[in-house]
């Protein structure tokens, strides 16, 4: 069976989850699809959907086409309406400055702010218009969920040091999805690598996601 995909953050790149982006299908959101594209990039399933950040939102908004199609899902700090939780004037600052000067100093600092530390992917100059429609997206977006939906195959996971989104969020999440399992884990919004392939292993079984000894 195919072993899935992952749905990464706003600007986040590959080379933050070397090993899962090997593993997996990785897209990052809007700079290789936008909300349509990805419905028809993961519309044949597999064993296990990874969701982060924004991705994971944008998975909760096409969860009725998605969900039955794999055999777990696991959602990494997702939200219902980002600026329900977060401020709309810093978002709206790193919408301004993408515009104004090009990406990359305002990821780095978006990196940063996720617990990132050491040397971290660059974010292409050229895909600046596609970083301020994530930010545009996630001005307005919202997930409608109602209480009691199906969550039977979801595991919920947040960063219990995370400063970008706070927890409630995900707990809001988890909440309404009936079945769901919440997992708070050593980590700031970025959930390291290894923690993941921990979960996903035990979520899966799948030998592709042994942690390392």
């Amino acid at each position: 069976m195919n072993p899935g995909a992952f749905v990464s953050g706003w600007a986040g790149y590959a080379p933050l989850f070397p090993r899962l982006s090997r593993v997996l299908d990785f897209i990052v959101p809007f700079v290789d699809a936008d909300e349509p594209e990805l419905a028809r990039r993961l519309g044949a399933g597999g064993r296990v959907l990874v969701a982060w950040s924004t991705g994971a939102h944008m998975v909760l908004r096409l969860r009725a086409e998605l969900f039955p199609r794999f055999e777990k899902v696991v959602l990494v700090a997702p939200f219902v309406a980002f600026c329900d939780y977060v401020p709309r004037e810093p978002v709206l600052t790193m919408r301004q400055a993408v515009a104004a000067q090009g990406p990359g100093r305002t990821v780095r600092a978006f990196h940063r702010s996720c617990g990132l530390r050491g040397e971290l992917p660059e974010a292409p100059v050229d895909h600046g218009p596609a970083l301020a429609r994530g930010l545009d997206y996630l001005l307005t977006s919202r997930a409608l969920l109602a209480a009691g939906e199906d969550g039977a195959r979801v595991r919920v996971v947040h960063g219990a040091g995370d400063r970008v989104l706070p927890l409630d969020a995900s707990a809001h999440v988890a909440g309404l999805l009936s079945g769901s399992w919440r997992s708070l884990v050593d980590a700031g919004h970025h959930v390291p690598e290894d923690i993941l392939l921990g979960i996903l292993h035990e979520e899966t079984g799948c030998g592709a996601f042994q942690p390392r000894g």
